[in-house]
């Protein structure tokens, strides 16, 4: 029997680019799935597109919540959801027709493997191609390596108890990744582009209003917090030690050529 899939889609004040997202769901090669719109709690026209695209495919459900932000949003429709794999989507990005097909695939053919994730293409204020650098755990945790909408098993998700509702300012899709990632599960990477990003103006983007530098350093506070026991085997203080923050910032790191060892020598100083 074919796996199922379930596409969430969280919505907040995007119901103008809504109707794009969905159009590229319809418009899979996978068809064995589910989308589930939740709209977290604001009256724009996001219930009227959801509407109209429900009769046009019974496979799209509509939820309404009041505003908790997107990990309640998250989380609330997963758990009304069936499927072994979820993807979740924000209202105003695309994926490419064979992206759900694809990560199934990888999936299916390693039960090791708990993220698949790709290369994606920006549009809309700006234009332009991000290709992810190779994943390791250690890297994983100074920053986010790929975006939110990568596919994920459904089981991960229950034993993670979900998206951490103490992450509802950002940085959710991080803190989760870690999460399930944390005991050493395999990331497999797509080739090609499959998930677009749309770019918007400072108004309109919750990525850009929400993280001025005092609220970035919450939110890692938070990030540090949440998944305490991972970070202490290798740093030896909290949130903005001088081994975490060289780590962190620092060009060998983004570039992929950290090795631990220089910093567990560096922690041996402070111990």
């Amino acid at each position: 029997m074919e796996v199922k899939v379930s596409i969430i889609v969280s919505c907040y004040n995007q119901g103008c680019y809504l109707a794009e997202s969905l159009d590229s769901i319809l418009q899979q090669t996978f068809s064995n799935w589910e989308c589930l719109i939740i709209n977290d709690g604001l009256t724009d026209n996001t219930e009227v597109v959801a509407n109209s695209y429900i009769q046009k495919d019974n496979r799209i459900i509509y939820i309404y919540q009041d505003n908790q932000g997107v990990c309640a949003a998250r989380n609330n429709a997963i758990k009304k959801s069936s499927g072994e794999y979820v993807l979740c989507l924000d209202a105003d990005d695309k994926i490419s027709p064979e992206y759900v097909e694809l990560c199934v695939k990888e999936l299916e053919l390693d039960s090791k493997i708990a993220v698949v994730a790709c290369n994606y293409m920006c549009f809309g204020k700006k234009h332009g191609k991000v290709i992810l650098e190779p994943y390791s755990l250690e890297k994983l945790m100074g920053h986010n390596l790929f975006v939110n909408c990568s596919m994920f098993r459904r089981i991960d998700f229950e034993r993670v108890k979900g998206f951490n509702e103490n992450m509802k300012l950002g940085l959710e899709d991080w803190d989760f990744w870690l999460s399930i990632l944390a005991q050493g599960a395999k990331v497999k990477y797509l080739k090609g582009f499959h998930f677009f990003y749309r770019m918007k103006s400072a108004r309109e983007s919750r990525n850009q209003t929400t993280f001025v530098v005092e609220t970035q350093k919450k939110l890692r506070k938070q990030i540090w917090e949440n998944h305490k026991d991972l970070y202490s085997e290798i740093y030896s203080s909290p949130y903005y030690s001088v081994e975490y923050l060289l780590v962190a910032n620092s060009i060998e790191y983004r570039l992929g050529k950290l090795f631990l060892r220089p910093f567990r020598i560096f922690r041996s100083l402070f111990d």
